[in-house]
């Protein structure tokens, strides 16, 4: 096994221009009159998101400010997977490891990791610090492009080997959200302590892997109801992901603007925003700098093929009859309305063991980007109740 080199973002000059002549060069479409986002992207705010992108974005900032956070590149099982690594205060704590979704990066992490790996530093006791470390998915970002789509189970033994082989670090807690949250859930079903792997316990914001989901009650039946609702509306972009996403590929693949539509559309949609408002939940510099994790570094295509790799695995349903049992916490953020939790009741079908279970007032799908403060106390009372070993 290789060990981790040192890693620093650098994009091209001549990559940026290329992209800034496309967004400029960019030829607006016909839209219906006072469509807002009911159709898909609003073209207004994509129109003022592209002026922005191109007369008041800095990437070059940006690009600094990801550079102070300590990243490197480790190859695992033929992959070459990028991360950052935050040494904590207290390293006797198991690491976090903390894992992204789509159409997310590493960057939603950005301003809650040293809040979790130094927490004296904010406010709170450095006896409660560890080492936090969030890589990019494959295919994602700066990590390696795999040679056919990988389903999140597939990942979930990667991100084992990738922390037990390639870190050295034999024992950690899991935690994501989104295709996180599902790669998380396979990381606590197949390679947790009491089968030998490395996971003491999970943290999730996102109901990912999941059990039988039986509906007993009212409450349950109002939301497999309100899910098959959502499952008409709002899953296209699963389908297709899921079925061709080379086709999608090569409409999006020369087009910043377009995987900018494609991309802010599902923040504005599971987003927590409020009577349609983008800037008052993301900034347009965060959401920049996500995006640009995609446009410059080439990795829309990639990016898709997990939605092909779980279709592949068979879903993201435990086998008949198995359950999650190690210490398991939920955060559920209720402003995603595309994917709720369901209740307690129904989650505890396939999770037997859930020591933490918070309902929260605000925040959506991108909890640590939309709700840094709440996501930071969550993961931390999760983490004081996790086992050390």
């Amino acid at each position: 096994m290789q060990p981790p080199r040192p890693f620093s973002i650098s994009i091209p000059d001549a990559q940026l221009e290329k992209i800034a002549t496309k967004v400029r060069d960019f030829e607006w479409i016909d839209v219906p009159a006072d469509h807002g986002w009911a159709y898909g992207a609003n073209q207004d705010y994509l129109k003022a998101f592209c002026t922005y992108w191109l007369d008041g974005y800095d990437w070059r900032h940006w690009e600094a400010q990801l550079n102070t956070l300590p990243q490197f590149i480790v190859p695992v099982e033929g992959i070459d997977i990028h991360y950052v690594h935050v040494k904590g205060s207290n390293p006797d704590n198991p690491p976090l490891l903390m894992t992204h979704g789509w159409p997310g990066s590493f960057f939603e992490f950005h301003d809650v990791v040293q809040r979790i790996a130094n927490p004296a530093d904010h406010g709170g006791d450095a006896e409660d610090g560890r080492n936090v470390i969030t890589p990019s998915l494959p295919g994602y970002a700066f990590s390696g492009r795999p040679e056919k789509p990988m389903g999140p189970r597939a990942v979930a033994a990667l991100w084992n080997a990738f922390m037990r082989d390639g870190l050295g670090i034999e024992h950690y807690i899991a935690q994501g959200g989104d295709w996180g949250s599902i790669v998380s859930g396979w990381i606590a079903f197949d390679h947790p302590v009491t089968k030998g792997g490395g996971c003491l316990a999970v943290h999730l914001n996102f109901p990912g892997v999941r059990g039988p989901l039986e509906p007993k009650t009212e409450e349950d039946r109002a939301w497999v109801q309100h899910m098959a609702g959502m499952q008409l509306l709002e899953t296209a972009y699963l389908q297709v992901q899921g079925t061709k996403p080379l086709s999608l590929a090569f409409a999006m693949s020369d087009s910043p603007v377009g995987q900018a539509a494609w991309i802010l559309e599902k923040f504005h949609t599971w987003g927590d925003v409020r009577d349609g408002d983008m800037d008052k939940t993301f900034s347009k510099d965060h959401l920049l700098t996500n995006l640009m994790l995609y446009v410059a570094t080439g990795t829309f295509n990639t990016s898709t093929w997990l939605y092909r790799g779980v279709f592949e695995e068979g879903g993201v349903n435990l086998p008949p009859g198995e359950t999650i049992n190690i210490p398991t916490g939920v955060a559920n953020f209720p402003g995603d309305t595309v994917y709720p939790w369901p209740p307690r009741s129904m989650v505890e079908q396939g999770y037997t063991n859930i020591i933490q279970w918070t309902d929260h007032k605000a925040g959506g799908h991108f909890a640590a980007f939309e709700q840094p403060d709440a996501f930071v106390a969550d993961v931390m009372a999760f983490l004081k109740k996790a086992p050390t070993a």
